[in-house]
Formats: C-alpha cells, sequence, structure tokens
C-alpha cells in the first residue's frame, strides 16, 4: 500500500516513546510540538497521545507520538504499542547515570517486542534515535555523569544517531526528531535498509528517496543527514568539544569523507554533505591552532 494513502496525499508515521522516569520524553515532544517547555514534572500515566504535521521535501508528514510511561508498572501496556510503529525515541538524562546504563534493558525489551533477537535495525521495521536530554543543566548540583563520548558510543554499537539535546533550551530538539521522522518515513515506504528499492537523503531539509536506485547503506544516510543538519561544525564530525585534537579531527573527517565522497557515494545529498565535511574540517582545524581544548 503507497504511504502516501490517506486524506490528499498525507503520509502518516507513527512514533513511540522510551525511556527510565523522569528522563524528559514528555518535555522534548512537548518542546517540539508546542515550541514551549513545562519545567514541572508530571509522570506519564500509560500511554500519552498527540500529533503534529511537518514537511519533509515538501512532503506533508502526519505525526502521530505515543508517548510512553517508563516505569516497569506499565511494560504491559507499552506492549500493545509497539505493533506498526516506524520510529522511536529511546532517551536517557545525561545527569541520571542509571537512566544510561538502563538503556540496556530498553534495548532488550524494544528487541522482544519488534521480534528480532538481533541489534540489527534493519530486522526491526522501525527506526531509532538516541537522545541525551537536559544537556542544559550539567554544570548544576549533581553535574553531568553521562559525557557526550559515552552516549554517542552506545548508539554507534548499535548503529543509530545520536543527538544530545535540551527541552528547556530547544538545542538540539528539532535536530533529533527530524532524523528521525527521516528514518520512519524511509521505513514508511519500505525502503528498510538492506532491503531492495533505494535509500533516504535528507539533503535540502527533507527526507527524499535517492534516485540513484539500489540499497544504500544506512551509516551513509546518516552521515549525509548529519553533516547536512547538525548545529554546528563538532556536531557534523561527531566529535566532542573538550577533547579535541587534530588528529581526532582528521581521524573523523577521514572516516566520514569515505562514506560520502561524491565519486564513491552516489546517494543524493553526498556532494552537499561532502562540502559541509570539508568546510567542518578546516573551520575546527583552524581552532585548534588558535585555542586549547
Amino acid at each position: 500500500m503507497d504511504s502516501r494513502s490517506g486524506n490528499k496525499g498525507v503520509s502518516r508515521i507513527r512514533i513511540l516513546s522510551l525511556g527510565n522516569p523522569g528522563v524528559g520524553k514528555s518535555c522534548l515532544i512537548k518542546r517540539y510540538c508546542e515550541k514551549r517547555f513545562v519545567g514541572k514534572y508530571v509522570p506519564t500515566v500509560g500511554i500519552d497521545y498527540g500529533s503534529t504535521t511537518v514537511d519533509l521535501d515538501a512532503r506533508k508528514v502526519s505525526v502521530h507520538f505515543f508517548d510512553t510511561s517508563g516505569s516497569p508498572l506499565f511494560e504491559d501496556v507499552r506492549s500493545e504499542f509497539y505493533r506498526d510503529m516506524q520510529g522511536i525515541l529511546l532517551a536517557y538524562d545525561v545527569t541520571d547515570r542509571t537512566s544510561f546504563i538502563a538503556l540496556d534493558a530498553w534495548m532488550a525489551e524494544l528487541r522482544h517486542n519488534l521480534g528480532s533477537t538481533t541489534s540489527r535495525r534493519d530486522e526491526w521495521g522501525a527506526s531509532v534515535v538516541v537522545c541525551g536530554t537536559r544537556t542544559d543543566t550539567g554544570g548544576s548540583v549533581g553535574g553531568r555523569q553521562v559525557s557526550e563520548g559515552e552516549g554517542r558510543g552506545w548508539a554507534d554499537r548499535h548503529r543509530m544517531p545520536h543527538v544530545l539535546t535540551s527541552a528547556a533550551l530547544g538545542t538540539g530538539v528539532n535536530h533529533a526528531f527530524h532524523t528521525l521522522f527521516v528514518q520512519a518515513l524511509q521505513l514508511k515506504d519500505g525502503l528498510r535498509p538492506g532491503g531492495g528499492g533505494g535509500g533516504v537523503s535528507s539533503s535540502g531539509g527533507g527526507g527524499g528517496v535517492n534516485s540513484g536506485g539500489g540499497t544504500i547503506d544506512p551509516e551513509v544516510l546518516q552521515a549525509i543527514h548529519r553533516l547536512t543538519h547538525a548545529p554546528d561544525d563538532h556536531d557534523k564530525l561527531a566529535l566532542s568539544r573538550r577533547t579535541l585534537t587534530r588528529d581526532e579531527i582528521n581521524k573523523s573527517y577521514r572516516r566520514l569523507a569515505a562514506l560520502v565522497h561524491p565519486d564513491k557515494c552516489k546517494a543524493s545529498g553526498a556532494e552537499e554533505a561532502f562540502k559541509a565535511l570539508t568546510q567542518a574540517r578546516n573551520n575546527l582545524l583552524k581552532l585548534s591552532t588558535e585555542t586549547t581544548v
């Protein structure tokens, strides 16, 4: 069935939120949909529902959010909502190490409910984006307990995008959801990584279907999306701001260049991504010679 079926060609995707109680799942969704932050913590009971409409490459997409409670008491309720999900927002709090350690347990629940015994995303039928929340409170009492490198390392091991966010400030929120929507729409269109029919590129601000045909490695798609949409040069090269060296800059550059260089990569948006990569590398190399980072 064509994913554009429905009223006036509007595509529909379903998004499920997962993570420990209190990590800020509801705050992220409210910040994205309503452009506001609610600081008072009100635990989700069972499942909350909301929806919004977004544009991806001039294509109207109706997004339906199923915001779950992270309490073990509602595991049976959550299990009823995994079916027919195209996207999953998996969140942890950077100031709460327990919530980060719990990601492994959430992965186990996710695999069980999606019917997969492996960590291969293409076997699940749902795309996952990992979000570190509350990055604005790292300097407060208690401090940051999970480094950017740890969070990104966990996500990389599971071949998932990783985005640091702050619902209070709004940083990273649009980037996280846009990444999730692009990949979820790919699955909605039947273009699963490892399957037939091409891939999705986010060049130009949305998720478009690659015109070249054939299967595109999901790592390539993630690299193109990050390079063309990440908010700053550090994020484009997936580098920590605390341990930046020239060797690290060049190592990250070589890895990403191997994925998106237009002489080798035929995915839509590769040329734009490579230009962004080169510019980001040059900017960071200049910074590394002028300052101690």
